[in-house]
């Protein structure tokens, strides 16, 4: 383990966790991040509630307050009573986890020179099928980016994945009943909290945006093309590669649905060009996603960058033409102005000569 803390990888040990949504199954979570030592710009707790990978509510040991996230108001009368406890239950958190954890790092580290700075990740999820009611919970701890314990309520019990997380496995395994809650969430507390929050989040959808790219080949890598999606919400989406209405033949790989910094979601699908003769024009990435209704967008891939180059040659050259025809106007002024005062220069010289011969 890294003896150096960094909360930054909190979000790929989330990323890696985390599985899309199926359908008719809402997914809540409860993450903490929890350092040794506050460190600038970063509280020593925090503490994030999502719905549907929504983040609704959030606190932090600096402000000692949950505030409310992405619009989230709670409605029922139920529902503001259980948030205005939340600050306590906060804080009641964060002292237990500063004694429960303390000896557990001291565990870990115990074994190698490691310094007393660590960051613990802590994952909460409940999963809700709506077909059957089913309620799964998993909790998740890490330590310094390290899987060390894991809460499966299938079976309510604690599993180590390290051998100094044994004793605490043990521990909680005893008090399974008393700590309910604490370390873990209740199926009532999963259930309310979904009830509750998945209302706002069906309201809560963003149409997803396309950029095409065209990758060339390389080190052996044939030529292909890349549909990136992003700016959607919810997760759910589903991203094809088509050829002449067909799905595409070639290796279509996919980067995993990933949150971009607000609340949607991007995802990038590759197809490789393999086969010799076919234009990258052929293809098609379809998106299917529930804001678009039944509608699927196809985005076509298209020479921009040729386009752009030949739409600037045209410009160019009308400009050119435009410049001559000026040119050439300009020109045959002047001769015809030039010609004519020639004219009337000669003729003027004309009469002052018969003037000067008649006086002689």
């Amino acid at each position: 383990m890294a003896p150096q803390a960094n909360p930054i990888l909190l979000a790929s040990w989330l990323q890696a966790f985390c599985s899309v949504i199926l359908a008719g199954v809402h997914h809540f979570s409860r993450s903490q991040l929890i350092l040794s030592q506050e460190l600038p710009g970063l509280p020593k707790t925090q503490n994030m509630l999502k719905m549907n990978y929504l983040m609704f509510t959030y606190y932090d040991s600096t402000t000692k307050r949950v505030t409310t996230r992405n619009g989230y108001n709670p409605e029922t009368q139920e529902a503001q009573e259980r948030w205005r406890g939340r600050n306590t239950e906060c804080q009641v958190w964060n002292l237990w986890i500063e004694t429960e954890f303390k000896a557990l790092v001291q565990a870990v580290n115990a074994s190698s020179s490691r310094t007393e700075l660590y960051y613990m990740q802590v994952l909460h999820t409940c999963d809700l099928d709506e077909a059957t009611g089913a309620i799964t919970i998993v909790t998740r701890l890490a330590l310094n980016g390290e899987d060390i314990l894991h809460y499966r309520g299938d079976q309510k019990q604690w599993y180590h994945t390290h051998p100094a997380a044994q004793r605490l496995a043990e521990k909680w395994n005893q008090e399974r009943q008393k700590l309910e809650g604490m370390n873990t969430p209740s199926p009532q507390q999963c259930r309310f909290l979904i009830q509750t929050t998945a209302p706002f989040c069906a309201q809560k959808t963003a149409k997803p945006n396309v950029h095409l790219s065209l990758i060339p080949a390389s080190q052996g890598q044939p030529q292909s093309l890349a549909c990136h999606v992003t700016g959607f919400y919810p997760r759910d989406i589903e991203v094809t590669w088509e050829r002449q209405g067909q799905t595409a033949e070639g290796e279509q790989q996919t980067s995993g649905v990933r949150p971009n910094e607000d609340h949607t979601f991007q995802i990038r699908v590759k197809i490789e060009l393999g086969e010799m003769g076919v234009s990258p024009a052929e293809h098609v990435c379809v998106v299917r996603h529930s804001s678009l209704g039944e509608t699927p967008l196809r985005a076509a891939w298209t020479p921009s960058g040729e386009k752009a180059a030949g739409n600037t040659y045209i410009i160019l050259a009308a400009a050119v033409g435009i410049l001559l025809a000026l040119g050439a106007g300009a020109l045959w002024f002047y001769r015809r102005r030039k010609a004519s005062a020639d004219s009337s220069s000669a003729g003027q010289s004309s009469a002052s000569l018969s003037i000067s011969e008649a006086k002689e």
